[in-house]
């Protein structure tokens, strides 16, 4: 009876440890079987080069990443660009000085005239030495033939080999100066371009706006920029007759809107000045006359004056 007992127990632990080592083997992740039979582990150098001549091309290679098909997925469409009017806000544009001092150099959007002959746009320049903006202003012919749209996406500005329309703060460096041109628009007839330049100090603020007109008329060789700075003093020496007010002694400036649309040679041309509460005074609506370079008194009260928009640009919107 004792040497049963002996022999079934031997049978029973053998049995165990049998099985044991089946369910390891099936289960351990380290096993070195595999569905067939696992290869023995390379031992010398010889037969590490064996088994990697016997390696296939084909199993070398990782097959690119395919994104999920996904069936709701429907591809962005790129925006549309369509054309609309740039001095849609009459005196209200204005160059960004805080984008000029952090981008160094920087160009305008481009404005079309209304015959789709021209291109124009502004060009910032930043100097940190100084603390400086100057400013230039470029136009160009557009080529012929093609859409609209086609002349307008191929414009390519190409003011590194032409010479300026208008150039302010570019002749010689001043402290904390900033000297900018702004596009106003196109005239309807697209032979005059009409250009705000803004200049004052980065850290005191505006001095004073002025009155461009650049004239494309007959050959690019002929064409030429005028300065209307008769007009501030035209409104400062108006006051000092008829409203006893030194303009000197306050802080003022114009802000030109357009053209006219009843007289295309008629600028139109809001005048501000601000007493020492900061209050706004409105020092009348005024009319210059760009072809003989005179200067009237539309009205001493804020009206609406209907101007002519003609100026394009481009702009995109979200399909």
């Amino acid at each position: 009876m004792k040497k049963f007992s002996t022999l079934a127990l031997a049978a029973l632990v053998l049995f165990i440890s049998t099985q044991s080592s089946f369910a390891f083997s099936l289960h351990n992740p380290f096993s070195k079987k595999s569905k067939q039979e696992a290869e023995k582990m390379v031992q010398t150098k010889q037969e590490w080069e064996e088994k990697a001549q016997n390696i296939d091309l084909e199993e070398r290679k990782i097959s690119p990443y395919q994104r999920p098909e996904d069936k709701d997925f429907k591809p962005k469409s790129p925006p549309l660009k369509k054309f609309v009017k740039y001095n849609v806000s009459p005196g209200y544009r204005e160059a960004d000085l805080s984008k000029i001092i952090r981008e160094k150099d920087i160009k305008s959007q481009g404005v079309f005239d209304p015959s789709f002959k021209y291109i124009a746009y502004s060009q910032y320049y930043y100097s940190p030495l100084y603390n400086q903006i100057s400013s230039e202003v470029y136009v160009q012919k557009l080529k012929e033939g093609a859409t609209r749209m086609q002349k307008a996406l191929s414009a390519t500005p190409l003011n590194a080999h032409r010479t300026p329309a208008i150039e302010t703060g570019t002749k010689e460096f001043q402290k904390d100066l900033f000297s900018t041109l702004t596009i106003v628009d196109f005239s309807k007839d697209s032979k005059k371009l009409l250009v705000k330049e803004k200049i004052g100090s980065n850290k005191e603020g505006i001095f004073r706006n002025y009155v461009w007109v650049y004239f494309m008329q007959g050959d690019e060789i002929e064409w030429f920029a005028i300065k209307f700075n008769n007009l501030n003093e035209n409104i400062k020496q108006y006051h000092a007759q008829n409203s006893h007010i030194a303009l000197d002694n306050y802080r003022w400036d114009i802000k030109p809107l357009g053209f006219s649309k009843e007289n295309p040679d008629v600028i139109v041309i809001e005048s501000y000045a601000w007493d020492k509460d900061k209050k706004e005074i409105f020092l009348g609506l005024w009319g210059l006359n760009c072809a003989d370079a005179s200067a009237q008194l539309i009205s001493k009260d804020p009206m609406p004056v209907e101007l002519s928009i003609n100026g394009l640009m481009v702009k995109e919107y979200l399909p």
